[in-house]
């Protein structure tokens, strides 16, 4: 009796470790989908690949509604063609479990800045980054392309520095840093520009970087603080 009821025990954690494990490979699946339809040269091919996400996330959340990864994937399906409201229902079911969590904050604002929403976007960005993301490239990124949509450059600029403290690497970044130089300094030579931000965001206290504006330097300072 107590060996069959072991055996029980032990074929029941084993269909628990198997069905999670399916679950977890959904999820795996279907941010494999979200990659292929980022880098999809037509739109109907991006759109096969929308859909085959959207499945696998529909399966994880049919077996766990509360999956927090299942509904932050539907709702981003659901940004990506263009449904606003399944988008918003998904996403704030996310946000509603833990709102001062600051991943679900910033999932938020991913929700508003795809849809256009920047003022909204950006107060959810700024949210997160004060709640434990200031650290975070993608979350410093994004918050200086709602500022730039919103016609704000001085902090556009700002957080375009913040960025690349976290990431020096980013090409993209340093030309946006550069354009805005080259744009208070016209007769300025652009390698002038590039040296300046070279030296910048070398290996240096950021107190010794002259040309850092004050408030990204005490950001600046702030993540260097916190390591």
């Amino acid at each position: 009796m107590k060996k069959n009821l072991l055996n029980i025990v032990i074929l029941s954690l084993c269909l628990i470790f198997f069905v999670n494990q399916a679950y977890a490979d959904n999820i795996k699946k279907a941010e494999t989908m979200l990659r292929k339809a980022q880098t999809a040269s037509l739109q109907d091919e991006a759109y096969e690949y929308i859909s085959k996400a959207r499945v696998y996330y529909q399966d994880e959340y049919d077996e766990n509604p509360m999956s927090i990864p299942a509904l932050l994937g539907l709702s981003k399906v659901n940004q990506l063609t263009g449904d606003r409201a399944e988008a918003k229902l998904y996403v704030l079911k996310a946000y509603n479990m833990n709102p001062g969590d600051p991943n679900l904050q910033k999932a938020m604002g991913d929700f508003f800045y795809a849809f256009q929403e920047y003022s909204t976007a950006v107060e959810y960005y700024k949210l997160a980054l004060a709640s434990g993301l200031l650290k975070d490239f993608d979350t410093n990124l994004q918050t200086a392309k709602c500022f730039e949509k919103l016609g704000d450059i001085e902090n556009a600029e700002l957080y375009y520095k913040i960025s690349m403290h976290v990431n020096s690497k980013s090409k993209a970044v340093m030309k946006k840093i550069n354009e805005y130089e080259s744009a208070k300094h016209p007769d300025e030579e652009k390698e002038n520009a590039n040296l300046k931000y070279k030296y910048l965001f070398k290996d240096k206290p950021v107190s010794e970087a002259e040309q850092t504006d004050n408030e990204a330097e005490d950001i600046i300072n702030k993540i260097n603080d916190n390591p």
